[in-house]
């Protein structure tokens, strides 16, 4: 794994910790992802000490003379593209940390770092469990957005320089009612006749057979999509799918089907790591209410402010295990590469009783 050399400031010194940080948290309040901006800066809150001077900023309106007037040693945000390119003509190679939670952004600006999840790195993550597997059956499934689409394009550029075959490629009806027809027709399902000691119990019968299952879509079509499929008792060896969130549906599957599914993800739940535990027990504490992945990434982004505050540089805040994930380190773009929990069967059994002990 190639090391990168970080980028530290002289003026960020261990004096930080007497003084404190003024942190600004540039977000799109009062718009559409207003909800979105609240959870992350409550999951921000949760894990920065007293110390830390949070500021919350309206990046939706003019914001740039704020910056003067704060003078904040580290900026969260903003989420889009066209103000984060406002930001930077203002301070790109300045001396602060810009931490990016959703932006990819591509300016060579030595002080910005992309912080968040990328879900074309679990994608990678997923490709190289198949590849490393002895699956040779192998199907690709996935919604018309552009995201399911990048995904599945990802992988099967990912999957082509291994040497692994696909079988089929197919996108899945977004329209319920057209689930299980789609499901008949590719993996050819036929009803039963005649029962013999072999099939008792089994009404239908099908003719694809899968090693492996590959599922980009929401978690809802994901979730239908399954329930079809063990209806007809259809079960590929494995079924492997990436998201943000374990759907509540995907929860309340039966365990025949579940017995066959891993995701991707960075969803903060669904393992017993101290982290995650203690995560969601003080933020119903302080709350009242389920953290989200915007809540958690919050946290994460808290916990890389509270390293700088400790040592005065983001240098060294690498092989960490966050709520995300487990952070490698920091590549030659400042971007995070980290590598996220694949969950199973007992991972979303305890999802199920997290969210149900609230």
């Amino acid at each position: 794994m190639k090391k990168v050399v970080i980028f530290v400031f002289l003026f960020l010194s261990l004096c930080l910790s007497a003084k404190g940080l003024t942190v600004l948290f540039l977000a799109p309040l009062g718009s559409n992802f207003s909800t979105y901006a609240e959870q992350m800066y409550n999951g921000m809150k949760l894990s920065l000490p007293d110390s830390v001077n949070l500021i919350q900023l309206n990046s939706t309106k003019p914001f740039e003379n704020y910056l003067n007037l704060y003078k904040p040693e580290i900026i969260v945000g903003p989420f889009l593209d066209a103000n984060v390119k406002r930001l930077l003509n203002r301070v790109c190679n300045k001396q602060i940390y810009i931490l990016l939670p959703f932006s990819k952004n591509t300016d060579n600006c030595s002080n910005v770092f992309f912080f968040g999840y990328d879900p074309l790195q679990a994608v990678k993550e997923v490709a190289n469990e198949v590849c490393n597997s002895y699956s040779q059956n192998i199907a690709v499934f996935y919604s018309f957005n552009r995201l399911n689409m990048t995904e599945k394009n990802e992988f099967l550029k990912d999957i082509a320089i291994c040497g692994k075959g696909v079988s089929i490629v197919s996108g899945i009806p977004t329209f319920f009612n057209l689930m299980d027809q789609f499901v008949r027709d590719t993996f050819g399902v036929r009803k039963l006749k005649n029962f013999s000691g072999l099939t008792e119990g089994r009404i239908f019968t099908y003719d694809l057979r899968l090693d492996a299952l590959l599922v980009f879509a929401p978690s809802d079509v994901l979730a239908h999509l399954l329930d079809v499929l063990d209806y007809y008792d259809i079960y590929p060896d494995t079924i492997y799918s990436t998201d943000d969130v374990v759907d509540r549906n995907i929860m309340s599957l039966r365990r025949t089907i579940l017995k066959h599914l891993n995701i991707v993800t960075p969803y903060y739940m669904c393992n017993s790591s101290e982290i995650s535990v203690n995560f969601l027990k003080n933020y119903r504490q302080q709350y009242y209410e389920d953290p989200t992945q915007f809540s958690a990434l919050g946290f994460d982004l808290g916990s890389v402010i509270s390293w700088i505050l400790k040592t005065g540089s983001i240098a060294g805040f690498n092989d960490k295990n966050l709520l995300e994930g487990h952070l490698l380190f920091f590549d030659d773009k400042n971007r995070a590469v980290i590598n996220y929990k694949k969950i199973g069967y007992k991972e979303i059994l305890r999802c199920r009783r997290q969210i149900l002990s609230k």
